[in-house]
């Protein structure tokens, strides 16, 4: 079956979407230039700090650390073999964060074995906020390499306040895990902390993402069409 076609983009000025895929162990990121009259094309930032291109899957650790005044030293990488041994040795390696968040209904022994200690004094909504600044500043330095004939893109976006954010979560996360991550993304300037800013932050499920993926690449079936009309008309 053929890939779905995009419909063009109906609104009435320029806008970002910027899409955060913070998983338990791997972490992602998309973006798409939303152009009246156009239709969207959505592309992965490949580029990170200490990473280069990362692999064809676009992901990174889901890993920071931090040293023990709480300030953050690396994120994103699995290596240290760039930083200085004594440093790194007096660091605290932070990995599924995101397990803290989850509702208290889905906690199983066997997840919460895995779960590493969050630092001395740092929250869950602290270690989030921390990532997504990282995801956000890497975010915009990769589109105004990408392209740099551009230059105001970015600042015209920031002033007109016209970037949008999707974040993924798990199947069964509910409003009070949207809450806290929405207040992440306030704390890390994502958006406004006002009425219009943390509209511009809006969630999708992991489930929801990957059946949005198989239809647009030409994997779908009757029933995942029905489920796709669902949550285009009932988000």
């Amino acid at each position: 079956m053929a890939p779905l076609v995009r419909p063009p983009y109906t609104g009435a000025s320029r806008r970002l979407v910027i899409a955060f895929d913070i998983g338990t162990t791997y972490s992602g990121v998309s973006y798409s230039i939303l152009t009246p009259g156009e239709i969207p094309e959505i592309f992965p930032v490949t580029r990170f700090p200490h990473q280069g291109h990362v692999g064809g899957n676009c992901k990174i650790p889901t890993v920071i650390y931090y040293d023990k005044q709480g300030k953050v030293c690396a994120t994103g990488i699995d290596d240290l073999g760039d930083f200085d041994p004594d440093e790194v040795e007096n660091w605290t390696k932070v990995q599924w964060f995101k397990m803290h968040l989850r509702p208290k209904s889905s906690a199983t022994s066997d997840a919460a074995d895995q779960i590493t200690p969050l630092p001395p004094n740092k929250t869950v909504i602290d270690i989030f906020v921390d990532f997504m600044e990282y995801l956000y500043d890497c975010t915009r330095k990769y589109i105004q390499q990408t392209f740099p004939n551009q230059p105001d893109f970015l600042v015209s976006m920031d002033r007109n306040n016209a970037i949008d954010f999707v974040l993924t979560h798990p199947n069964g996360w509910e409003g009070s895990q949207q809450a806290q991550m929405r207040q992440a993304a306030v704390r890390a300037k994502l958006v406004p902390d006002t009425d219009a800013g943390r509209a511009r932050v809006r969630f999708v499920t992991e489930g929801e993402a990957s059946l949005h993926l198989c239809i647009q690449r030409g994997l779908r079936t009757p029933e995942m069409e029905v489920n796709l009309f669902a949550l285009d008309h009932f988000q």
